[in-house]
């Protein structure tokens, strides 16, 4: 297993049970950085499936909210260390299994609340030989990051009262986990939040499971040129030829608190 898979108390694994292929896709990523999918520390729990959206975008980003808070749930419940949550469309960039001893020596030693292996932070971020940044910005993106256990608590209950919020809420309401998470940064300043340096995780190229598909994803004929494409856009991004960014912003967000870490005073 590879060492910072290892550090983790439990992988969480979200996963709709219909869409098997993005299982198999993510089983064969995990394998190429060091992770059988069949470790028993990999947890694939059961997904969410709610009525109606609540008052979401749809049910099905209802249903990712609830995944995360499930999983949240349970690694409390399980008075677990820390847990690495992952979507099923995550992949990793080549320099990962470069970077992922140096990163989960320095979580053994240094106090951590969140980390995000995968973010929208593109550029600007200083790139130390930790491989990891503090940042106090916002960004996209909750498909592969950790949560260590000082935090859960804290965390369940902000996205409890997200859920409960009424429509035109001043905190935000009825909104997607990376919104949520940030809401709750904001709201907690003396949280330590890292952030890989660079990026080491991206969404792969493939429809949304959250939201209806473009038409040339339903379209029979053309569906194969844009699965290659996008096959094309995940391979050059691996090797550092591209950037690849949330479609939610078309520029690089302000950067804002981004700092090298460990730093003085950062032992747990």
């Amino acid at each position: 297993m590879g060492p910072l898979f290892a550090y983790f108390d439990r992988i969480a694994i979200i996963n709709l049970p219909e869409r098997n292929d993005r299982l198999n896709s993510l089983a064969a990523e995990l394998a190429g950085v060091g992770l059988d999918i069949r470790d028993p520390k990999v947890s694939i729990p059961e997904a969410p499936k709610p009525l109606d959206a609540n008052g979401f975008r749809s049910r099905g980003v209802y249903g990712n909210l609830l995944s995360h808070l499930s999983i949240l749930e349970g690694a409390l419940a399980d008075n677990l260390e820390s847990v690495l949550i992952l979507e099923d469309d995550a992949i990793f960039s080549h320099a990962f299994n470069k970077r992922q001893f140096d990163i989960a020596q320095n979580l053994k030693s240094y106090r951590w609340d969140q980390l995000f292996i995968g973010h929208s932070i593109w550029s600007g971020l200083p790139n130390p030989k930790s491989g990891i940044v503090r940042y106090g910005g916002e960004f996209f993106w909750a498909h592969c990051y950790a949560v260590h256990r000082r935090v859960l608590a804290s965390l369940i209950d902000y996205i409890h009262a997200t859920i409960e919020r009424p429509a035109g809420h001043s905190e935000g309401a009825k909104m997607y986990i990376d919104a949520v998470l940030n809401q709750f940064r904001r709201r907690t300043p003396d949280l330590v939040c890292l952030v890989t340096s660079p990026c080491l995780s991206v969404q792969r190229g493939s429809p949304s499971s959250l939201n209806s598909s473009h038409w040339y994803d339903r379209n029979k004929l053309i569906r194969p040129v844009s699965t290659f494409a996008r096959t094309v856009r995940d391979e050059c991004w691996r090797y550092g030829l591209i950037t690849i960014k949330p479609k939610k912003i078309g520029r690089a967000a302000p950067m804002r608190s981004a700092q090298v870490w460990p730093t003085a005073g950062a032992a747990d």
